[in-house]
């Protein structure tokens, strides 16, 4: 019997090990692939500012790339769970996130801003100015917004204490699985204006015909890659692999490819 067991367990031990080494070259990425420039699809090849970075860190670290594309409300849990390596999709640095998963430091500094039709003459008119456009919003009872699930967007419109965000008291916030069905929703006349970052906030008015972005910004914010609160080896690593990339010049490359 013990020798039945011994044997069992060599067994485990050696399919175990050998998963393990399967694994030691590979880094799996968390990310929400419709949010370009930082991530999208073309065809089956995904693309942009965060795919081309992740792909430069797991270079570095003479690792292979895996990319999970999932929606944006999962990719926290899927760091924080371990069903990924790390996590890349314009991912907000806060304090509330910091509870579950670990930063790197920043590698973008990112706004909310507001997409409107232009004809909406009333917020065209504040369009400069961030405490105004905000006060012409929450002072239309009933006016729908649209935002992207799990952004930062969605947190500034819904309100949230932990961002630091008071709300549109008076607004009919609706969700969207990401950004580009928000904004299609705002071409179709089901909301009045969309929340969203600033980047995919001016591809996607560009890509909507009667609409554009408004200049004030309505938040300050730094994007930074995540990582499980048990990884801290591989955090280092990041945070080592970003810093040779900002000295050599390649993080602003990549950058400057998407604008």
């Amino acid at each position: 019997m013990k020798k039945v067991i011994l044997t069992g367990f060599l067994m485990l031990f050696a399919l175990f090990g050998l998963s393990a080494c399967g694994n030691e070259d590979k880094l799996t990425m968390a990310t929400a692939a419709e949010f370009p420039p930082f991530e999208y699809k073309e065809g089956e090849a995904f693309k942009g500012i965060d795919v081309e970075i992740a792909q430069e860190i797991a270079k570095r670290l003479g690792k292979t790339l895996e990319i999970k594309d999932m929606e944006f409300d999962s990719v926290v849990s899927a760091i924080s769970s371990g069903n990924a390596d790390f996590g890349a999709s314009g991912l907000t640095i806060n304090e509330n996130r910091s509870k579950v998963i670990n930063f790197s430091s920043s590698y973008y500094n990112a706004a909310q801003v507001v997409i409107i039709k232009n004809d909406n003459e009333k917020l065209k008119a504040v369009s400069k100015d961030a405490k105004a456009l905000f006060e012409a919003i929450d002072s239309q009872k009933g006016i729908k917004i649209g935002v992207a699930t799990g952004t930062t967007g969605s947190f500034y419109a819904h309100g949230d204490k932990d961002w630091g965000f008071v709300g549109f008291k008076n607004a009919e916030i609706k969700n969207f699985v990401n950004g580009s069905l928000a904004v299609n929703a705002l071409v179709n006349g089901q909301v009045e204006i969309v929340i969203l970052d600033e980047a995919p906030a001016k591809i996607l008015s560009r890509a909507n015909a009667g609409t554009q972005v408004l200049e004030a910004f309505l938040t300050e914010e730094k994007y930074g890659i995540g990582v499980n609160k048990n990884n801290t080896a591989l955090l280092e690593e990041i945070n080592k692999a970003l810093d040779s990339m900002k000295q050599d010049g390649t993080l602003e490359a990549i950058i400057k490819k998407y604008f």
